[in-house]
């Protein structure tokens, strides 16, 4: 490259430069930061505390004392754990607590997810529109009421998904009573916004070619969705509905709280008698049931790969 053409190119990639707009909202941002966390650091107010140092150090090692289950704090000995364990599981109610978490969750996760599949073609923009994929449907009668089905569907996602579980929980148990089925339907309201909101984003998404072709050969929507996108899509919707079902899992445990037998019933009891190892115990159960899960779908999403 000659010299006159280097400097061609240099002129231009500064010219480019200087035509380039500048972030200044990015970079008031950061100083912004910046600015708020050195008077974090700084301020003395955040680290004044009615407890000394001394204090603090001899509350948390009498808290990590009490984790430790009670009859190894009484005898220094691991192997009663065991024992206690056990006993906690079957005549602590702690494994039917486990079942009926299991069974919201999973309750609320599928009605979640049925309904959430039947409601994405409405929600999709690529499907719910006069003319899906960029082609003209030949057979719709009244072709502006794809974009009011649009809009109802995702409002319908971005209400029910505004409403928070543990609120929803409580006002169907005040109808309903102290009934498993509150916390489920609670539990699918909330989780159907969410999974029809990411559902309908992956159909947005998805490969357009294989769908058109169904649509230009008279498939319709529903015909494009269900012979097309939905089994491109499907990997990428188990990962959803299982991330879900970790969720559920979760709030399961807390929706528990409001009286109905599940792991959230017991930790509230264990606080309520400052039994701290027993509620240790009964937040790792809920956590253990979550890695399950995950290695579940860890399998479920291999064994798809597998198969296709």
């Amino acid at each position: 490259m000659s010299a006159r053409a280097e400097e061609t190119r240099l002129a231009r990639i500064a010219y480019l430069r200087r035509q380039q707009p500048r972030p200044w909202f990015l970079y008031l941002s950061l100083l912004a930061i910046i600015l708020a966390g050195g008077w974090a650091w700084t301020a003395g107010d955040l680290y004044t505390s009615v407890l000394t140092a001394s204090q603090r150090s001899a509350n948390l090692e009498r808290f990590i004392g009490k984790l430790t289950p009670a009859p190894v704090q009484a005898s220094g000995d691991w192997s009663d754990f065991r024992p206690w364990a056990m006993e906690l599981l079957v005549e602590g109610e702690a494994l039917k607590a486990v079942g009926m978490t299991l069974a919201l969750a999973t309750a609320a996760a599928a009605l979640s997810g049925l309904f959430a599949l039947l409601f994405i073609p409405g929600a999709a923009r690529n499907l719910s529109t006069p003319r899906p994929l960029g082609i003209t449907g030949g057979r719709d009668t009244f072709p502006l009421i794809w974009d009011i089905i649009n809009k109802v569907s995702r409002l319908a996602f971005v209400f029910t998904r505004s409403l928070p579980e543990y609120i929803l929980g409580f006002l169907l148990i005040s109808i309903l009573g102290p009934d498993p089925w509150a916390l489920v339907l609670a539990l699918a309201i909330h989780n159907f916004g969410i999974l029809g909101r990411l559902g309908s984003e992956v159909v947005e998404n998805a490969p357009p070619r294989p769908a058109r072709t169904v649509i230009a050969h008279g498939g319709g929507r529903l015909g494009a969705y269900l012979a097309a996108i939905l089994p491109e899509s499907f990997n990428r919707m188990v990962v959803y509905f299982f991330y879900r079902w970790e969720t559920c899992v979760r709030e399961a445990t807390v929706l528990g709280m409001l009286g109905v037998i599940s792991l959230g019933f017991l930790i509230t009891n264990a606080k309520a008698a400052r039994s701290f190892d027993q509620m240790l115990f009964f937040v790792l159960l809920g956590a253990l049931i979550v890695l399950a899960g995950d290695l579940l779908s860890l399998l479920v999403r291999r064994w798809l790969r597998v198969e296709r």
